[in-house]
């Protein structure tokens, strides 16, 4: 009977002071004791989620290169591009590229490593990927040939990477 006093007695109360919601009070507290709803985005549309894994990328010119390229005032061109395999198939997702302008000498440069990390999630299969090539910036001049470097980013950013040029002609 002690819970029937307890339940009964606001009731009792606030007819008492003759006080009985209006229809403003009860929207609002049917809006207060409806839950929230989250709004989603459609199912093209996706929230970006911008990652970096910076890695260290060492750069070694043989003496001839730096040579004909101080020659001729050209610089060395990195660029870094970052891919994955796709989830569907065997193409290629393109996470984007970066691309730096270097002075012609043995040097690391740390390379940012920026990428989409919501894109990974929806279309690629695995770790995304990094290709790092080199070569002259400038279309005429000396032939330089630059090594390769390849690797899962997250390796690239324990091991760093390494690329070497070679002059093949000037």
């Amino acid at each position: 009977m002690s819970r029937l006093t307890v339940l009964l007695l606001p009731v009792l109360l606030l007819v008492a002071c003759g006080h009985s919601p209006d229809r403003d009070d009860r929207a609002a507290l049917a809006r207060a004791a409806a839950p929230e709803v989250e709004s989603t985005p459609g199912p093209g549309a996706y929230d970006p989620r911008p990652a970096a894994l910076p890695f260290r990328l060492d750069v070694t010119v043989s003496s001839d290169v730096s040579r004909a390229l101080d020659a001729v005032g050209a610089q060395l061109t990195v660029e870094a591009d970052y891919f994955g395999k796709a989830r569907r198939g065997e193409a290629l997702v393109d996470l984007g590229r970066e691309e730096r302008l270097i002075s012609v000498r043995n040097q690391s440069i740390t390379l940012a490593g920026r990428f989409d990390a919501g894109q990974v999630a929806r279309e690629v299969s695995g770790d995304p990927r990094v290709k790092v090539s080199a070569g002259v910036a400038r279309s005429a001049g000396p032939v330089v040939y630059c090594t390769e470097f390849e690797e899962a980013l997250p390796i690239a950013v324990e091991t760093g990477g390494f690329i070497h040029c070679e002059l093949l002609s000037e």
